[in-house]
């Protein structure tokens, strides 16, 4: 029988029994939450008939165990997690377990999905229980490559783009993240009595029922909203001069964000801008710093471009992110440059036939 390890809130949490009146020992019901996730997702699991006689068992040993499985599975619906879970978990039909054990590739997509299952359940979990003072927290980051979409406690959805850490605190009076790196595209669930906060390059964007991206540039960041309402604050200004009022961004605009400099005006949103959640990167008429800056964000394998004249030419096109090579070989016949291998990185470089 496959062993399954739950996860339940930090120790740090004063807890709220589910089983109002019995007045039992918080921590026990901590241990126990987590225990009534492991089984509620092992019992869904590809053998989760292998689990059945344990699970009755220890749904049977205390009543604190009944209790406590039940809100859980009451709740269920709530975390609008159900279509996850079916598409993740789907159990094999009689005679076909076999079969199904032998989808690798499957089995550890459902694996992966399942983690996330715990930490979503038990984090909804938390999250409904908050009192003042109490902070349900995690954390986040992707790797050179990853384009991961993640659903918050809240029913927040974030995508995360390649190489981003971001932060997560939620509280009983608000919702607030960090961007330290990296871009991430934020929809919104609404909730009036908690704002959604997120802090980048020494700035605020606070939102409500909203989808809207922050792409963090070192010190800088870039707030483009794509619908509902956006406010944008930055925390410094320029020395000697009060900070600017807050920019209210509308649909389709976008404005930079400096830690140094009050917010500056908004400017248009660019169709290409918004598309990278898909894993493919678009431009118009861009130069190829910004061409090769962009690529060079999903991979380890860098592009340069020789000089300044390489990198003034300018390009439109689309490409899927990730593929340095295959955008090296288009860049190099369609400008006709030369491309060569350099300690692991690919040059661009003018055609030797014509440099002077």
């Amino acid at each position: 029988m496959a062993h399954v390890e739950g996860t339940h809130p930090s120790q740090s949490r004063a807890g709220v029994p589910l089983n109002d009146g019995r007045g039992t020992d918080k921590s026990v019901d901590e241990g126990v939450r987590g225990e009534a996730v492991a089984w509620l997702v092992a019992l869904r699991s590809p053998d989760g008939a292998d689990h059945h006689a344990s699970f009755e068992q220890w749904y049977a040993s205390d009543p604190r165990h009944a209790d406590i499985y039940d809100e859980l599975l009451a709740n269920w619906e709530k975390m609008a997690l159900a279509e996850h879970l079916a598409a993740a978990t789907a159990p094999a039909a009689p005679g076909a377990r076999s079969a199904y054990r032998r989808r690798t590739t499957y089995a550890l997509a459902a694996a992966a999905s399942l983690v996330l299952l715990v930490f979503c359940i038990a984090a909804w979990l938390r999250l409904a229980e908050l009192r003042p003072g109490d902070t349900v927290s995690t954390a986040i980051a992707t790797r050179t490559g990853e384009i991961q979409t993640i659903r918050l406690a809240d029913g927040s959805r974030v995508v995360v783009d390649t190489v981003t850490v971001l932060s997560v605190a939620y509280t009983q009076s608000e919702r607030r993240l960090t961007l330290k790196q990296g871009r991430a595209r934020f929809d919104v669930a609404h909730d009036m009595k908690r704002p959604f906060v997120v802090d980048a390059a020494g700035g605020t964007v606070t939102a409500l029922g909203t989808l809207f991206d922050v792409d963090v540039q070192g010190p800088k960041a870039v707030v483009s909203l794509l619908r509902g309402l956006v406010e944008v604050r930055s925390a410094g200004a320029l020395e000697g001069r009060r900070t600017a009022d807050p920019s209210l961004l509308q649909p389709g605009q976008r404005v930079a964000l400096d830690a140094s400099r009050p917010v500056g005006l908004p400017t248009r949103l660019r169709p290409e801008d918004v598309r990278w959640p898909t894993g493919m990167l678009s431009f118009v008429d861009a130069p190829l710093t910004e061409v090769a800056a962009a690529a060079n964000r999903y991979t380890d394998i860098e592009i340069i471009l020789s000089d300044r004249e390489v990198g003034a030419l300018r390009f439109s096109g689309t490409f899927r992110a990730g593929d340095a090579q295959g955008l090296a070989r288009m860049l190099a016949a369609t400008f006709d440059l030369d491309l060569a291998s350099r300690n692991g990185a690919l040059l661009l470089e003018p055609h030797r036939q014509t440099q002077k």
